[in-house]
């Protein structure tokens, strides 16, 4: 699922999908927010902040006042359908960074591949890597054949607590320097997944 299309002519966005979904996390305490307060918060420009708010008033999502930006009821039905759930899990042995967010995806896991697709598209976000697993037959399995519930059970099980692992899920695990860039990172490779 892409949110934003590149455009045809011109240049391109300096922001991703994983962008927009931030700026819709951001907005769903349902306070109004001005953009630069939106923009230090998703961690980009003031200008690409704009783009993406004309994006997201052009599809409803959001209401723009002089007080302020808010999200609609358009906006946070979009964020409750969307499969994708995040948690700060610190930092484990699986990953390269020292800082570590799994991005949980429903019923994505059979788009997985080898993960190495998703690692690169993490890396491009600014993270420093991505482990991606996926559920199946009850064990959590980087692929093709490492299962985590016997190399690393300690992060199986603190997955297992933080997530409601299913069949056929899969989880993306971003590192990097920081909870920004993981997060950035685990975010981007779950939006190429949709």
């Amino acid at each position: 699922m892409k949110l934003v299309d590149l455009p045809r002519y011109g240049p391109v966005h300096r922001f991703g999908n994983h962008h927009v979904y931030r700026t819709l996390m951001v907005l769903s305490d349902q306070k109004r927010k001005g953009r630069k307060h939106i923009a230090e918060a998703v961690g980009i420009g003031e200008g690409s902040m704009r783009t993406i708010i004309e994006y997201l008033r052009d599809l409803d999502m959001i209401d723009i006042r002089q007080t302020g930006v808010k999200i609609t009821r358009h906006g946070n039905a979009f964020l409750s359908d969307l499969p994708i759930k995040t948690a700060n899990i610190g930092h484990g042995s699986i990953a390269v960074g020292k800082e570590c967010v799994a991005v949980q995806m429903s019923n994505n896991g059979n788009k997985i591949k080898l993960g190495v697709e998703q690692r690169d598209s993490a890396i491009m976000a600014g993270a420093e890597g991505a482990t991606t697993l996926v559920v199946r037959d009850g064990r959590l399995i980087v692929p093709p054949d490492y299962i985590i519930d016997e190399h690393d059970p300690g992060l199986a099980s603190k997955l297992r607590e933080t997530f409601n692992v299913r069949e056929g899920d899969a989880i993306i695990i971003g590192t990097a320097s920081t909870v920004a860039k993981a997060e950035d990172g685990a975010l981007a490779a779950a939006f190429d997944l949709l």
